[in-house]
């Protein structure tokens, strides 16, 4: 199972993150704007990757990941199930988050490293 402390660690090692509380909340951004944040309980998580991703995700594996709407209108990211993913793919989401949320020029600077 994911911990707080994994998501912690695989967003804080991308340039530029910080952890900032978002409704009370471990919550992580880059440029002010939410990449990551953890739900009440810990059980969940909720990652700001694109909706094709999301929406792709979720029909592969409904089990594990969850489109979130807020109105039912507007698009806010994927719930992930932290029992149910892996390491891997969970560090793969918090990246594209990051790669979702960052400005273009740190994203540019990050992939010529």
């Amino acid at each position: 199972m994911i911990r707080p402390a994994d998501i912690r660690c695989y967003a804080m090692a991308l340039p530029d993150v910080v952890e900032k509380p978002h409704f009370r909340l471990p919550g992580f951004r880059v440029a002010d704007k939410l990449l990551a944040h953890l739900e009440r309980g810990d059980a969940h998580a909720i990652v700001c990757v694109g909706q094709a991703e999301a929406e792709t995700a979720a029909a592969d594996q409904p089990d594990v990941y969850e489109e979130v709407w807020r109105s039912g209108r507007i698009f806010v990211g994927l719930r992930v199930d932290l029992a149910k993913v892996s390491e891997e793919r969970m560090q793969e989401l918090i990246e594209h988050a990051w790669r979702n949320r960052a400005p273009k020029r740190l994203v540019a600077d990050y992939d010529r490293r």
